[in-house]
């Protein structure tokens, strides 16, 4: 009788144990895909400008905090973006999430320039817009994945008074196999 008794006990304490493990199911926040869909800009890359094909910079792109936050940071080879007061080039660094309605990114660089952006997926291409004006301009932002595995990621800007935009930038971000992203000075 002992031994029906502890083994219903027993039976008893493993059908609690797993009824409150099942309860307890692990939950990632992040993982859903709804926060993966900019995924195919998370890399280390050689980044063109694609008209004239030259080497741009470096950008590494990763995720962090559990894959609840993207962070970019870039390398400036070129003076595309340095003042001309400033004796060093653009190296810049950015943290993009998604708030479970839109992206919202957040850029600082070297040269004393930092914006919010924010929006959502047009068809297949990510596009960000400023909200408020930075030195009477609204920036927008777009990520595109090509066929070929590559990013196009174009920015325009326009003044607050104007519909017309003006492309600021046009580069083709290509995979660095070669793992040679020089380290940011500061």
């Amino acid at each position: 009788m002992k031994n029906i008794l502890l083994f219903i006990c027993i039976m008893a304490g493993l059908t609690v144990a797993t009824h409150a493990r099942e309860k307890q199911k692990v939950v990632v926040p992040c993982a859903h895909p709804m926060f993966r869909t900019l995924d195919f800009w998370v890399g280390d890359w050689m980044v063109y400008h694609r008209q004239s094909g030259e080497l741009a910079g470096y950008d590494r792109v990763g995720r962090i905090l559990k894959g609840c936050a993207i962070q970019q940071s870039w390398v400036s080879l070129d003076d595309h973006f340095s003042s001309p007061m400033v004796p060093f080039r653009m190296n810049g660094k950015s943290l993009t999430s998604f708030n479970g309605e839109q992206w919202v990114q957040f850029w600082v660089d070297n040269q004393a320039g930092s914006q919010i952006i924010k929006g959502g997926f047009q068809e297949d291409k990510l596009v960000l817009t400023s909200e408020t004006p930075i030195m009477g301009h609204i920036y927008e932002l777009s990520w595109q994945k090509q066929k070929d595995g590559t990013v196009q990621h174009i920015a325009r800007r326009r003044k607050v008074e104007s519909d017309s935009w003006k492309i600021l930038f046009d580069f083709i971000y290509r995979r660095n196999v070669n793992n040679m992203t020089p380290v940011e000075g500061e």
